[in-house]
């Protein structure tokens, strides 16, 4: 069959080829034009961008200048007050050039940068910087608009829906900057129930968090909470979760999270009292909270303005707890690495430095950091700048800074300023010369050295520099240290002058000569003086060592304060919780898991408490952390006893029957809604929490520590033979009340025999010091202690007689060669100059006895003017009395001979 028909003609394809070729230029000229829209869409998100950074710009700077004139409004109406109620966690002084910012980590030169402010962290400022903050924009939302136009991505699905990309709209606003009596719309309102705090009052916001004062109802007391919320970045919904404002922006967000729970764990690792406590932390409501310890006071920027006249003994005294609080921290392996004035703060009570805000700590690193570093110019150190390595000398840097800051009235240039030449420095020497001593500024320009090299690389080097001439204030091995590098400097200094005096011996007058001759029958009484000098020396630092050692003792029972206080602070809120409560009314399988699985939490969570368990009204264990003590009675001990009374009950050290190591149980009662004692929560603290707490004591070289309960038993002592023995012999009834209620698996108490230490520590009420001898080493000792508070605990620093006096008995011993040697160099030196006074004395006398005879000649060859002093002008007077004499002689007999030849 013949299909020609159905073949298309000639002039048929050619009209279809032209039809096909304008289709494809339709489409191309379409996904032209879908282009261009996209670039254009790109340029005019460039410029909405643009108009928005401008409008917050402009914003900035008007809200900048309204908060300074009502800043100036408040401080006009109440210059005092604001000083007066500052606290620990709020100085009063706005951000301005020492806050912190965002040093980026050492890139490629040609290699693009984005440079963004980063508001100050909430822990050391009342208030946020004074500007507002400009809106942020994702970047990866700005790229994903960027590329729905460029190039190569081919044109837009038409099934995809086209709105806007979110970039282009501005983000969230920030939080707006309240004034005086308006509640801050990102806060907390006062009222709200957080667990057991109830908020009060907000105390500052800034950039990444708020600071809220707020109400333990538990037990009435103050405290300040920390909430990481970046108001930039976040924002609160109605239920008071947080969140972030965009999604891209939730890396970022939880990185800031954590960020903060390192910074509170970091801060609860430490127990000294110059270091902020964190006495709790936790997360709730889509973010964390610090729970701090509140105190009134001023930082260090403002108290420090009307202080600068303050003496450099007394600066010194008040810097050294703070130089020992940042010593720990270095021995704990972190680093500060924002020391500023901004971040010390000045107690109210005592005037006492707290160090604070440890929101850029971070752990020891010996290599360069990658990451980028939070500064504060002028009181960063260049390897924060340049990723380079750090160490306590980045933080011994800083300090530097913050004392030049307080010696000169300005801080340092930046760093890399100082590096490239780009700004002077003026030493602290030349700055604050005439004011301090040398030696203490002469310390501080060694800390400003640019290479980390040349800086101290501890604290303590940084201390012996600063206390140079002030050995005085320190420990003993430390005074004798810089004592006798002084002492080495002074007698440097003296021989170069007793070179220059003894030059020219001749012509020194004849009164110098004659005290240098008397000086060696002066040298036995020198030697006895000096003798009594330095027994009062060798007490006076003896009364210092004590001091110090009382001083140790006083830090590290307010450290095993501390540690009990943070248990009672959570037996007490577990006492509060409702699923304990409630569990106690109608005790129930799902009840007791929630009990269980709460202590359960508890105990992983705090790695001090050993065990913790709910009790009835009956004595009987319900629920435990623990397998073996849920179902056993224990209403026979006294701390259940005490509790069901209504009273909170810590006991001494007991050794526990179940793994026989030393604990300490604590027992705090729960109450139903009529305040009736319904049951017990009992915790168990560890004994090697606190035996690692007196253990830090050893790494001040041979002290020991110890410490002794209520009844005088020795409950903590680096040798474990000794321990759970008394130091005198205990009362019969004491004796039968230990062993009968097992306090320490021991039918018998042993006793040590130290009857003067017992009756200086046993019952103590307040530090002191003691010399004793030591059963425990058969030696001589010398103890500082100090009682724990809120126990019947004292805890006593022992450093043994001979360890203690071995460096006095040498400088005793180098005494005694010193004035030896410089008598025999004073005797050799006296001889000398009695040699030559008794010469031309003797020389006068043989010329004398010439004249008698008449012997002119023999006279005048006799004395010899060979000097300048009273001597020799009492030689020339003879030589002129010789030839007067002998002219009269002459003349005479020429008188003679003449009136004989008249005759």
């Amino acid at each position: 069959m013949d299909r020609s028909d159905d073949l298309p003609q000639p002039d048929e394809a050619k009209a279809s080829d032209a039809a096909g070729a304008a289709a494809g230029a339709a489409a191309r000229e379409a996904g032209l034009a879908r282009r261009v829209a996209a670039l254009e869409q790109v340029v005019v998100l460039e410029r909405r961008l643009r108009a928005v950074h401008a409008d917050a710009a402009r914003n900035a700077q008007g809200q900048l200048a309204a908060l300074e004139a009502r800043m100036g409004q408040l401080a006009a109406r109440q210059p005092a007050q604001r000083d007066e109620d500052a606290t620990l966690l709020a100085p009063a002084a706005p951000a301005d050039e020492d806050a912190t910012r965002l040093a980026p980590a050492a890139a490629d030169d040609d290699a693009t940068r984005i440079t963004m402010p980063v508001p100050a962290d909430d822990a050391t400022r009342i208030a946020g910087s004074p500007m507002a903050a400009i809106p942020s924009v994702s970047l990866a939302a700005l790229r994903l608009a960027a590329n729905a136009g460029s190039p190569g991505t081919g044109p837009a699905s038409p099934a995809a829906p086209s709105a806007p990309p979110r970039s282009v709209l501005p983000a969230a606003p920030p939080p707006a900057r309240a004034a005086p009596g308006e509640e801050l719309p990102l806060a907390l309102s006062p009222g709200f129930q957080l667990f057991e705090y109830r908020i009060d009052a907000v105390l500052g916001q800034g950039g990444f968090g708020i600071t809220y004062l707020a109400t333990d109802v538990n037990l009435n007391a103050k405290v300040a909470i920390k909430e990481y919320l970046p108001g930039d970045y976040a924002t609160r919904a109605s239920d008071h979760s947080v969140s972030p404002r965009w999604a891209e922006d939730n890396d970022f967000y939880l990185s800031g999270l954590e960020s903060f729970l390192v910074e509170a764990r970091t801060l609860a690792t430490f127990r000294h009292p110059n270091i902020v406590r964190v006495a709790r932390f936790f997360e709730a409501h889509r973010t964390a909270y610090m729970v701090l310890e509140y105190e009134r006071g001023k930082p260090l920027k403002q108290w420090w303005e009307k202080r600068k006249a303050m003496p450099e003994a007394q600066l010194l005294s008040l810097l050294h707890p703070l130089l020992d609080g940042l010593a720990l921290v270095h021995e704990s392996g972190y680093l500060h690495r924002d020391i500023k004035p901004d971040n010390i703060y000045v107690r109210k009570d005592d005037g006492s430095l707290v160090l604070l805000d440890f929101g850029a700590a971070r752990q020891t690193a010996g290599g360069a950091q990658a990451m980028a570093d939070v500064v504060t110019p002028g009181y960063a150190p260049p390897e924060q700048y340049a990723g380079g390595p750090q160490g306590p000398w980045t933080d011994i840097y800083a300090l530097g800074a913050t004392l030049y800051w307080m010696v000169t009235g300005a801080k340092p240039a930046p760093a890399p300023e100082r590096q490239h030449g780009v700004a002077q420095h003026v030493p602290a020497r030349e700055a604050a010369a005439g004011r301090y001593s040398e030696a203490f500024l002469q310390a501080i320009d060694q800390a400003l050295m640019l290479d980390p090299a040349q800086r101290p690389q501890t604290v303590a080097d940084f201390a012996h520099g600063l206390f140079a001439a002030h050995a005085g204030s320190l420990g003993l091995q430390d005074a004798l240290r810089v004592g006798e590098l002084e002492a080495q400097r002074r007698l440097s200094k003296g021989v170069r002058r007793l070179g220059r005096a003894m030059w020219r011996p001749a012509s020194w007058p004849l009164g110098v000569k004659l005290t240098l001759a008397l000086v060696l029958a002066a040298l036995l009484p020198m030697t006895i003086t000096a003798y009594y000098n330095l027994r009062a020396s060798v007490a006076t630092v003896s009364a210092s060592e004590l001091r110090n050692l009382e001083s140790l003792a006083r830090s590290t029972a307010g450290r095993v304060a501390q540690l009990l206080g943070d248990s009672r602070h959570l037996a007490a809120y577990l006492a509060a919780d409702p699923v304990f409560i409630n569990y106690l009314r109608a005790p129930g399988t799902a009840g007791r898991e929630a009990v269980h699985a709460r202590l359960l939490s508890v105990v992983r969570s705090n790695p001090d408490v050993h065990l913790m368990f709910l009790m009835n009204a009956q004595g009987d264990a319900l629920v435990s952390s623990e397998p073996g003590v849920a179902g056993l009675n224990f209403k026979f001990r006294q701390y259940f006893q005490q509790a069901m009374g209504g009273h909170p009950f810590m006991t001494g050290v007991i050794v526990g029957s179940t793994e026989g190591k030393p604990g300490v149980y604590y027992a705090y009662p729960v109450f139903d809604a009529r305040h009736a004692v319904i049951g017990v929560v009992v915790l168990r603290i560890k004994g090697s929490t606190i035996t690692a707490i007196l253990n830090q004591v050893r790494a001040h070289g041979s002290r020991q520590p110890l410490m002794i309960d209520g009844d005088g038993v020795l409950v903590q002592y680096p040798d474990e033979r000794m321990l759970y023995r008394s130091l005198m012999p205990l009362p019969r009834e004491a004796l039968a009340r230990i062993v009968a209620d097992q306090r320490f698996r021991r039918q018998r108490i042993e006793s040590l025999d130290m009857p003067t230490l017992a009756r200086a520590m046993v019952g103590a009420r307040a530090p002191g010091s003691i010399r004793y001898h030591s059963t425990l080493t058969d030696v001589d000792e010398y103890a500082g202690f100090a009682p724990v508070a809120g126990h019947d605990w004292v805890v006593a620093v022992t450093e043994s007689r001979q360890r203690f006096e071995a460096p006095l008995r040498q400088l005793f011993d180098n005494v005694l060669y010193s004035v030896g040697v410089v008598g025999l160099v004073f005797l050799l030196l006296a001889l000398w100059f009695a040699r030559g006074i008794v010469r031309p004395v003797r020389r006068l006398t043989d010329a004398a006895n010439a004249l008698k005879e008449g012997d002119y000649e023999r006279a005048n060859v006799q004395v010899k003017v060979t000097t300048g002093d009273e001597i020799g002008q009492l030689a020339r007077t003879f030589n002129v009395m010789i030839d007067v004499l002998r002219q009269r002689e002459r003349e005479q007999r020429r008188g003679g001979l003449g009136r004989r030849r008249g005759q």
